[in-house]
Parts: structure tokens; sequence; C-alpha cells
């Protein structure tokens, strides 16, 4: 027994050497696990802002096509299709009619760089369906690819591979420490990608952990998360900027009809709330194909910029304006108290019309429009009711104009 002793004695691995490797391996899956829940979280947060700017993107498309759609018009189709062509990301668009036939296409001369990126965050095209008047008139279709995301991708897998060297040095050393040295900061850097992965936190850092090794961890991971963070924030001004071209028209800048019902509803529910009441003023161009056609698309563009010029000219503080067509306007005239009278806002706008428009080829143009008025709740008790009887109203007015002439 005492000559085995020795042998035996050194042939067990010491107290020390196994704390030090169990240290090591908990350490290691804790921080790898941390690691990949980040990069998980980073992959899933630019998923959801690369879906929503396609969405985004398919939603001003359809507003730029419908025109186009309304009169069958590919030439439209692709100049409504334009502003889409220059946003980076997008590989492809197309546009149905109604009975799911092709209107026009559209296909980006730049290659994928990274098909597999596109498979997995773009697999279908996004398809939003154009609608007019209730009525489903056409379909627009986008797809999307890497180009936007590669790069982000690429720096984040080095970013995440250079943590897990880093960690991998730093607890060679980290594991002869106790146990509760090394469990405390571990679970300052699980909470923060705890909270990262759950609630999209990515303004969470790790703090100051007080050993070397985990605080340059901590600072590689709150790189990361700096990062993201910046991604995250590039990706919702991205959305904001998409979001304001899906609700306002790019021609006149002015707010488009998903805008303007948005705001007729709220103007009514604060009507209702106060008591009050609101004038609506429905616009049209007079004879304005007649225009269109005989000095053609620019000249056309050219009257209606002018004509929302004139409109905006007559806006007070509280008013709102939007183009709900392709030369239909729309005036919310708020609040409507004892000094405004709709009328004089009307000959406001057609004085103002009537003044010469000069056209992109030198010609000069003169326009007119007809204005009808609506009085909520006097004439119309809900949205509907009211822009049905402005309407009516801009109809009846253009009908005086066509007896004068």
């Amino acid at each position: 027994m005492t000559g085995q002793t020795p042998e035996r004695i050194g042939a067990r691995t010491t107290l020390q050497k196994l704390l030090s490797r169990f240290h090591f391996g908990i350490t290691l899956f804790a921080v790898a696990l941390s690691g990949l829940t980040i990069l998980l979280a980073g992959v899933s947060a630019l998923r959801g802002y690369a879906d929503r700017n396609m969405e985004l993107a398919a939603q001003l498309g359809a507003y730029g096509v419908e025109p186009a759609l309304v009169f069958n018009d590919p030439q439209a189709a692709r100049e409504g299709l334009e502003p889409l062509t220059r946003i980076p990301g997008i590989a492809r668009l197309r546009v149905l009619n109604d009975r799911g036939q092709p209107l026009t296409q559209w296909t980006s001369p730049m290659a994928d760089p990274a098909p597999l990126l596109t498979r997995m965050f773009f697999p279908r095209p996004f398809a939003v369906t154009v609608e007019r008047n209730g009525s489903a008139i056409g379909t627009i279709e986008v797809w999307g690819d890497s180009s936007t995301l590669i790069d982000y991708v690429r720096i984040g897998l080095l970013a995440g591979l250079g943590c897990l060297l880093i960690t991998a040095l730093g607890t060679i050393f980290l594991a002869r420490r106790f146990e509760y040295e090394l469990v405390k900061p571990l679970n300052e850097i699980a909470t923060v990608a705890h909270d990262v992965r759950l609630h999209r936190r990515f303004d969470k850092r790790v703090k100051p952990l007080g050993i070397a090794e985990l605080d340059r961890l901590g600072g590689d991971i709150n790189a990361l998360l700096d990062e993201l963070q910046g991604w995250q924030g590039n990706m919702e001004s991205e959305r904001a900027l998409l979001a304001h071209r899906a609700s306002h028209d790019t021609l006149t800048a002015m707010p488009n009809r998903d805008a303007f019902d948005e705001q007729l509803a709220q103007r009514i529910a604060a009507a209702d709330a106060r008591g009050e009441r609101f004038a609506l003023l429905f616009i049209d161009a007079d004879n304005f194909k007649v225009a269109n056609d005989s000095f053609g698309h620019a000249a056309g563009d050219a009257v209606l910029v002018a004509l929302s010029a004139c409109i905006k000219d007559t806006l007070r503080k509280g008013d709102f304006a939007a183009r709900i067509g392709g030369d239909e306007f729309i005036v919310i005239v708020d609040p409507l108290d004892a000094d405004t009278v709709p009328g004089d806002l009307a000959k406001h706008i057609r004085a103002c019309v009537a003044q010469p428009i000069v056209l992109p080829g030198g010609e000069t143009y003169r326009a007119s429009v007809s204005v009808g008025g609506a009085v909520y709740p006097d004439d119309g008790s809900d949205a509907t009711a009211l822009l049905t009887a402005a309407d009516a109203a801009m109809y009846a007015d253009k009908l005086s104009n066509r007896s004068r002439v």
C-alpha cells in the first residue's frame, strides 16, 4: 500500500485543476450563449426592420401606381415605380392589374451579393393590394435582396467571434478565482443579454465588473450593442422616411388619402368632444385631362404643383390640406368660427389658380377649379356623409361653371 500511494496520488487530479476546468467550461458556455443570444437578437431585429421597410416600400409603390392602374397605363406605372428603384435593397418590382395580369415590372441590374441571406430575410415578395373607392384595382409586389444587410451581418459575426475569442483567453485566468467571483460578473452579462433578447433593449450596457478580462468582454459586448443600436436607429430613420413617403404625395409633398382619412377621423372626434364645427372643401381641377393630353405629363405635374401651392397659401394655423386623387384636393377648415368664411377661401384659391402658370415647355396655362363645401355636423354626421356632401357640392359647382361657359 505504501509503495502504491505516491503513484495513485500522482494519478489523481487536484482540486485546483478540477475547479479550473469546471469554471472554465461553465464560463465559456455562459459567455458563448450570451454572444449567441445577442447575435440572434440582432438578426431578429434586422429581420423585423427589413420586413417593415419592404412593407412600407410596397405601400409607397401602391400609392404611386394607383392612377396608372385606374387608366391601365404601363408608362405611368413605370413612372410611379421610379422612386422605389432608387431605394437600396429592392431587387424586383411588379404591378398586376385587377385580373392578375402584369402591367409593368422592374428588375435591379445589380447582382444579389448573398442569395442565402436573401432567402433567409426575404423568402417571398411583399404584396400590397391597391384599392380605389373600396374596390381592388391591382396588386404591387416587391422583392428584397441582401445588399443592405450583408455588411451588417458580416460585422456582427466578426464582432461576435472576437468576443468569444477574447473570452476564451480570459477564462484561463478567471478559472483560478472563486466561483462567486465568476458567477456574479457573468450574471451581469447574462442579464444584459436576456434584456436584449426579450425586450430589444439595445440601450442596455454591461457595467464595469472589476475583472479585467470580463471588463474587456463587457466592452466588446457593449461595442456590439452600440453597433446594433446604431443599426436600429438607422432602420428607424429609414422606416420613418418610408412612413412619411407612404403618407404623403411625392409630387406635391402634400398628405395623401390615407393621411387625410386619419386626420378627418381625428377632427370629427375632436369636434364632437368640444361641440364645435368645421368645414370641408372639395377641390377638383377643371379640364385637367385636356391640359395633360395637350401639353404632356410634365405640364400636368406643373399644374398640380401650382394648384397645391395655391391651396397651401390659403391654410391657416390648424387647417389641413391633402391631395386625395389625381387632380382632387381636400381642405379641412378647422376651427370654423364667425370670422371664417369658407367661400372666401374658395375665392382666394380660384383667384390664385387663375394666374398664368408657366409650363416646362415655356407655354403658359390658365387653370380653373371647382370647389364644393360641406360643414360638420350640419351637412354630414360622419366622414362618409360629409365627403359625399362636399363632393356633390363640387360637382354642382362644376356644372355651374360649364353652364356659364
